[in-house]
């Protein structure tokens, strides 16, 4: 052990909602990693090379383990989770599709419009809190499909600035904690989140339930409050209802300036133009959760010359095949083909329970009045169809028109190339 960052006493057992770290690692083994917490700030890092030499002499070694992804670990104490996200190794020569910034880091615009997210949608019911803490800067360099990171002192950016190496980028750590919220089981993890249902004694569409009930609250505020998430695939939602990553998020008093932006870029369609408005942000939120990223599945069907059904199965396969200790890689990639809840997880249950699960939706994101003719042309669709429609989603988002006009969703690659253009300012 380094004397110089000295580990905390570590008590034999954490626990966490009840359950000691042991019973969760049972039901869904998690890697465990040694991080720097600053007892100060609350934060925690994943290595301290680039940390001022007045933070690093006051941190403390402590114990983490794996959240969902490989960009955020948690730390239990005191029965309380506080999730990092950002700053974590390996650094790569990539930007990652699903994020659109270089692996292991969080730049900071992102970190600070996740937290103010976060924030803004918890004062008004919402269970997550976050705090953004700015580490340091970097230098990124970008020679066709690869990058070069390397981290910044202060005086190192004073002398590159004018300089035309690369652009000089601001990262940083996101803090994220909540009454109940579980950052390493998401929804998309359909046989643990069985499990989970067993381990809290409730039956498993209950469980399902009172996540789409607090889900839909959350969205429904975040709706009125003018806030789209533009990224609500189930792996961002863990098994409660909480919906969190909300560091694409888009503000109603953005959109004009945006718009703005995207009309100087003759490369955008007008159809993607015209559906980026608040209606059309709304639709993907809902569309996106329930139906997946159309696009992406129907480029898969026409890649691998297969048809729906064939590309469920095949994704199906490997979903119900992995065993869950290779970790979280495996888990990523086909989480980020966004299939949807619905397709990937409701349409496994009988039919009265997925009716119960989305009939819990529909109830607390629609207005009273109009929730029973959403239900009846939702449930329509579905016995036409089999599956999850545009319209099944038009119709939860615009319920006061029905008239089942289908919606196309914005697509990811939109959404991302927003931030191509010019960072956005809070």
């Amino acid at each position: 052990m380094n004397p110089e960052y000295p580990r905390e006493k570590e008590k034999i057992g954490d626990i966490l909602y009840g359950h000691s770290m042991i019973e969760w690692q049972q039901l869904r083994p998690l890697a465990q990693v040694r991080v720097y917490f600053d007892p100060v700030t609350k934060m925690a890092y994943s290595h301290i090379d680039y940390l001022s030499e007045d933070v690093r002499r006051r941190l403390l070694q402590k114990k983490a383990f794996e959240s969902h992804s490989q960009r955020a670990y948690f730390i239990v104490e005191n029965n309380e989770l506080n999730e990092y996200k950002g700053l974590t190794l390996p650094y790569s020569d990539e930007i990652v599709p699903a994020s659109g910034q270089p692996r292991g880091l969080l730049l900071k615009e992102h970190g600070e419009r996740e937290a103010r997210a976060l924030n803004d949608i918890a004062r008004s019911g919402g269970n997550v809190k976050a705090e953004y803490h700015d580490v340091g800067m970097a230098l990124l360099k970008t020679e066709g499909a690869k990058i070069d990171v390397r981290p910044l002192s202060a005086e190192e950016c004073e002398e590159l600035e004018n300089e035309e190496e690369g652009e000089i980028i601001r990262y940083g750590v996101l803090r994220r904690w909540g009454e109940d919220y579980i950052p390493f089981i998401r929804l998309d993890l359909f046989q643990i989140v069985h499990q989970l249902a067993i381990k809290e004694g409730i039956a498993h569409v209950e469980l399902l339930s009172n996540a789409m009930k607090r889900l839909s609250r959350i969205l429904r505020t975040a709706h009125e409050l003018g806030i789209y998430h533009c990224f609500t695939h189930p792996g961002n939602i863990d098994a409660h209802g909480n919906l969190i990553d909300y560091e694409h998020a888009i503000y109603r008093d953005e959109i004009p300036a945006m718009k703005g932006e995207i009309n100087k870029n003759a490369e955008d369609t007008d159809t993607e133009l015209e559906l980026f408005n608040e209606e059309g942000l709304r639709f993907r939120d809902i569309d996106l959760f329930f139906g997946g990223a159309r696009e992406i599945l129907r480029r898969c069907q026409e890649c691998f010359k297969l048809t729906r059904e064939g590309l469920m199965t095949q994704i199906g396969f490997l979903r119900e095949n992995i065993d869950l200790s290779v970790g979280i890689p495996v888990f990523e990639v086909l989480a980020h083909l966004n299939i949807g809840f619905y397709e990937d997880t409701l349409k496994k249950l009988p039919g009265r329970d997925q009716r119960r699960i989305i009939e819990a939706f529909i109830d607390n994101y629609c207005p009273a009045s109009e929730g029973w003719l959403v239900k009846e042309e939702v449930f329509s669709e579905l016995a036409r169809y089999g599956e999850w429609t545009e319209k099944s989603s038009g119709f939860i988002t615009n319920p006061e028109n029905l008239t089942g006009m289908p919606d196309r969703q914005i697509s990811n690659e939109f959404v991302l190339n927003l931030w191509k253009r010019t960072p956005l300012k809070l």
